[in-house]
Order: structure tokens, then sequence, then C-alpha cells
């Protein structure tokens, strides 16, 4: 059984800089209406939400979640009923309201990983139906003084999807916010965000997750030490980076890396159409695996970038090396920057609804466009 404050206390330990932040601002009592979690992905920011969360209902201590009290205890199953938590959902038929079984299962998966991804099949946006529920449920809740009202958005960039009306929706609770009551934005583009959103919220940024941490993480899934060394290179302080590699052998790993960016620095055709309609179909049924891959790609034009540089890269003793230094050669004035711009791109386009095959189509073109400056 998974020790959940232990699990807890892992988290408020790596990112212990954040949360002597947010135990301050506890502690204060002067809690803000709206906060903005954003910065690095796969940094932590969704438990650091739901760990803030508890903390502010918290009946034990304003500085320390005490896992003891009854607040506590419903939160640690996040059933609480001061707890609201809105993620992307897809859009029911006939316009019916009501709550998919992978939104009630990936719940309980939540509960027990803070770093577990709710990432539902067709969802899209964050609906504006979830926000008209949401304003029902907080003015209803305002005459119990007993407890904060929290709300946490998970991916909540898709607030601003299609036309934007549930972004538009939330922006008047946030105009004028029920008394009790701390709205938490989570997202890993907040460029993405309405500016009046971004505006009306205290900002908390939230660092990549130590290479240490992350290290220990593979060592406690029994990888070994010189393998865990180099796949920390690659997460990046990235725990879903780390979960889409502990279970691969580091020869599966360079040979996919290699696969990859030899597909797209060649003018191939064929292998275009082949790659166009692989990851098109893996983004539309395993969003983390497809974002694994991206950024993959993303990481061997960055180490090209420091060999050209004069500096250590990460795969300067693997079987990649000759590759980077080939490429670097051959291509001596490839805009790399681009490149990984192009890249970051594609990442944002995963969770919105846009077509894939373009997507991947116009990201083939534009690097090598990019390659051959």
């Amino acid at each position: 059984m998974v020790n959940k404050k232990v699990m807890n206390d892992n988290l408020i330990i790596a990112q212990k800089e954040t949360w002597g932040k947010l135990t301050r601002i506890s502690d204060s009592g002067n809690i803000g209406s709206a906060y903005l979690f954003s910065g690095s992905k796969g940094s932590g920011k969704e438990g650091l939400a739901l760990k803030f969360a508890q903390l502010l209902n918290c009946k034990g201590s304003n500085i320390e979640i005490c896992f003891k009290c009854e607040s506590c205890i419903r939160f640690s199953t996040l059933q609480h009923e001061r707890l609201n938590i809105i993620v992307p959902l897809p859009t029911p038929k006939d316009n019916k309201n009501f709550i998919p079984q992978d939104y009630i299962n990936s719940i309980k998966e939540k509960a027990s990983d803070p770093f577990y991804k709710i990432l539902i099949p067709k969802a899209k946006r964050i609906l504006i139906q979830s926000i008209r529920d949401l304003r029902k449920t907080l003015y209803l809740k305002q005459d119990n003084n007993i407890g904060r009202n929290i709300v946490i958005i998970f991916n909540s960039e898709l607030l601003c999807s299609g036309q934007g009306e549930s972004g538009n929706a939330l922006l008047k609770v946030l105009e004028e916010p029920p008394g009790d009551t701390t709205i938490i934005l989570v997202t890993d583009y907040k460029k993405m965000l309405f500016e009046t959103l971004v505006s009306r919220c205290q900002a908390i940024d939230i660092p990549a997750l130590p290479n240490d941490y992350i290290f220990e993480w593979f060592l406690k899934r029994k990888v070994k030490e010189k393998d865990a060394k180099f796949l920390v290179s690659i997460c990046r302080g990235n725990i879903h980076q780390a979960k889409a590699l502990s279970d691969q052998p580091i020869n599966k790993i360079i040979n996919t890396i290699e696969k990859l960016s030899t597909t797209l620095i060649n003018q191939n055709p064929d292998q275009w159409r082949k790659f166009i309609d692989h990851y098109s179909h893996l983004c539309a049924s395993d969003q983390l695996e497809f974002s694994y891959h991206i950024n993959l790609i993303s990481l061997w034009f960055k180490c090209v970038n420091k060999h050209r540089q004069g500096l250590k890269s990460d795969f300067d003793d693997t079987n990649l090396h000759s590759q980077i230094v080939s490429f670097s050669q051959t291509y001596p004035t490839a805009n790399i920057y681009a490149i990984v711009l192009c890249l970051e791109d594609v990442m944002k386009s995963v969770s919105q609804n846009l077509y894939m095959p373009l997507i991947i189509l116009n990201l083939i073109l534009d690097i090598q466009k990019h390659i051959h400056e």
C-alpha cells in the first residue's frame, strides 16, 4: 500500500523553496482568491497545488500538514467537500451533463500518486459546463463558515482553447470571487492563458525537480546506478519523462533517439509518411508517450548545440555521439534554436483540438528548412 504521507513529504522536500513560500502564505492568513502554478513540465505543480489546498484546510497547523485531522484524512482521498478539481473532459453527447468513469478512476489514481497525470480520452478542453457548475457550487457553499473552498484546474491553458468561453466564464468568477474561496490554475503553458486571467492570479513559479530527487526515484525502482545517471540527464527534472523511461533498456532509448533524428534529418518522403501516420495515432492514443518522444528529439538537437559550443553533452558516451558530430559537420549553419522552438510548439498542440497529421507534416518541413539555412 502506498504511504501517502511519505509521498507528500518527498514532494515537499524536493520543492522545499516553493513549499516554504506556500506555508508562509498560509501562516500569514492573507490567502489570495486566485493563484497560478506554472513552470517546468513534470515538476510536481499539480501535487503542490493539492498539498497547498490540504494545508489551507488543515485543522492541526497553518504551516505543516498534520495528516491526522478529519480534513486531512478526507483530502488524502481527494474526496473533501471543500475541494473541486476541474480537468479537461470530452464533450458529452446530446449535451447531457455527466461525469465520465475515467474521471472518477483518475481522481483515485491521483490521490495515490501526486505525479499521476490525468489524461481522459477525447478530452480537448475545459468544458464551459464545468465552469457553470462550479459557479453554482461555490455560491451555494458561501453560508458555511467551516473551511475554505478550493478549486484546482489542471491543464488550465485549455480554458482558452476554441473560442475561450470557459476562460471568459471563469474570469467572471475571478472578478467577483466568493468569500473563503481560492482558485488555483495549474499549467505548463502560461503563455496560452488569457492575460486577463493571468493578471488576476498571484504567480507561483515552480522549478524543475532536482536531479538528486530524480536519481533517487530511479534507484528506488531498482534501476542500476550507472543507468540512473544517464536517465537523469535525459529527464531534466521532469518526473513524467522519468516514468516513461524507467522500464526501458538504455539501448532501446538510444536506438529510439537515433531512429527519430535520422528520419527528421534525411529527405525520405516514405519515412516521413510513416512517421506522420505513426505519431498522429500515438498522439490520439497516448499523449504522454507522444510527448516523451518529442522530448527525446528536442534533447538530441540540444546536444548538437552543446557539441557546437565545445561543451560535454548527455550523449558523448553513447553511439549517438558520432551521429551528432556528423550532423554538426554536414550542417554547420543549421538553426538549432529555431528547430527546438518548433518542437516546443508541437508539444503545445498535443492538448489542443488540432489536426495532428498536418501539425507533424509542418514540423518535418520546418525542421528541413532550418537544417538547410
